[in-house]
């Protein structure tokens, strides 16, 4: 009888017996072999480890928690996962979480010795995970540390006896940090989220180059306290203006519409929490004139406004002319409308910040009577913009190297250009008349 319930359950469980220790293996064999209670002490002992939903599908509440205590609720609507019932879910967060919930598997039995220390390090930092199918729990347990070998993660049901080692196949590695209680850590990265029909006008605003700003508005420029512009998806409605609220020409009208549907899709890196380092310096950072600010004025009388600071880089970088970058060449510190603190890619908003120089048409006021042919452009290729206009026709395109060598020259012995090293090329500038750019 004995011998003939323990070969059933090696052919049944192989791998699990592997597992075992012989010490929890002895104690299996002798529960088994007493009376009619064979079945039910094995189907007790997988009841301990049976982290896995098959049908993640089926799952439509996942609530996290920790001591601190910090917690998030994770909810399936028609409309998608939303959380704490208000924000729209991370869908790549989401997807990796049911994964997680639906593949865990047993890797480990813990030894004796070992378990009073992982249940000491669960009570503080482990997370407590309830999953709900409908309105029934059908899951509630404890996500520990990672094993010692960082290949697996401590799993406990809450209210059993032992801890568990688990992992998922194809994963090296731990799953603590998949299970994180800020909320904000779970939403959406869209900053804005508005479509065209929902915008009024936006405006950028760069403290450094006050030049470069521009405004995109969808109102009547004949009337600006009249009806908006219709549709809203039509590219002719929407133009740039200056700050008197006149028309500024454009070279390319669609580039325009293209930044305001942007603002449906535009998204910040990660966000910035407590447990960050940077945290501490929040209010000093957001206390720096920021490197640009973007205002988006609603159809509906709102003014959402995100801000960008420049941010130190991450250990030396050098520009590709052997400079060292005094700043985050790809990265800016953001608030966010709702006063969140963010990362955001500078790729990201490269269209924005450049808009005005992109589109804005290159024209030349002439204030006197001089033929156009003699007006010598002198054009900065490295900044994209005319450095000097000389008027003079006897003006050769060498005296012009020549006085921007001797400019640099004099700047340099007066530390004025003090990104300028002594083995640094005299930059190149292209000559074009008039006539060829208007």
């Amino acid at each position: 009888m004995q011998h003939c319930y323990l070969t059933s359950y090696v052919e049944e469980n192989m791998r699990i017996r592997n597992l075992v220790s012989s010490a929890l293996l002895t104690s299996v064999f002798l529960t088994a072999c007493t009376g009619g209670e064979q079945s039910s002490g094995l189907e007790a002992l997988k009841a301990q480890y049976d982290f896995a939903v098959p049908d993640t599908s089926s799952i439509t509440k996942v609530v996290i928690r920790d001591k601190k205590p910090s917690s998030v609720t994770l909810e399936r609507t028609p409309t998608g996962w939303v959380v704490d019932s208000v924000h729209p879910a991370r869908k790549d967060a989401i997807e990796v979480l049911l994964k997680t919930l639906g593949e865990v598997r047993l890797k480990n039995f813990v030894t004796e010795s070992a378990v009073p220390e992982i249940e000491q390090r669960m009570e503080v930092y482990g997370k407590w995970v309830e999953v709900f199918v409908g309105e029934e729990r059908v899951k509630h347990y404890i996500v520990g540390t990672e094993t010692p070998d960082m290949l697996g993660t401590y799993y406990k049901m809450v209210g059993a006896e032992l801890p568990f080692s688990v992992y998922i196949q194809g994963f090296n590695g731990y799953l603590s940090t998949r299970f994180f209680t800020e909320s904000t850590l779970w939403r959406d990265r869209t900053i804005f989220g508005l479509a065209p029909a929902a915008i009024k006008n936006i405006e950028m605003v760069l403290p450094q180059d006050p030049n470069g700003g521009w405004v995109i508005t969808r109102q009547n420029l004949e009337q600006p306290d009249g009806p908006l512009l219709e549709p809203a998806s039509a590219p002719e409605h929407w133009s740039m203006v200056d700050e008197k609220f006149k028309a500024v020409p454009v070279n390319d009208p669609l580039a325009l519409f293209t930044v305001v549907k942007s603002l449906q899709t535009l998204k910040y890196e990660g966000a910035i929490i407590p447990t960050d380092n940077v945290w501490a310096k929040k209010d000093s950072i957001f206390a720096s004139t920021p490197a640009f600010e973007l205002f988006v004025h609603t159809v509906d009388g709102q003014q959402l406004r995100t801000r960008a600071y420049y941010k130190k880089p991450e250990g030396q970088q050098q520009a590709a002319d052997g400079t060292v970058h005094v700043w985050d060449p790809d990265r800016f510190y953001a608030e966010l409308p709702d006063g969140r603190m963010v990362l955001i890619q500078r790729y990201g908003w490269r269209n924005l910040l450049k808009l005005r120089k992109n589109l804005v048409k290159k024209t030349i006021e002439i204030s006197n009577q001089c033929d156009l042919d003699f007006i010598l452009l002198v054009y900065d290729k490295k900044f994209n913009r005319f450095r000097e206009i000389y008027t003079n026709p006897e003006l050769t395109m060498e005296q012009v190297d020549g006085m921007m060598k001797g400019r640099i020259v004099a700047n340099r012995s007066a530390g004025v250009a003090k990104n300028i090293k002594s083995k640094d090329k005299i930059p190149k500038y292209k000559k074009e008349y008039a006539r060829e750019i208007v």
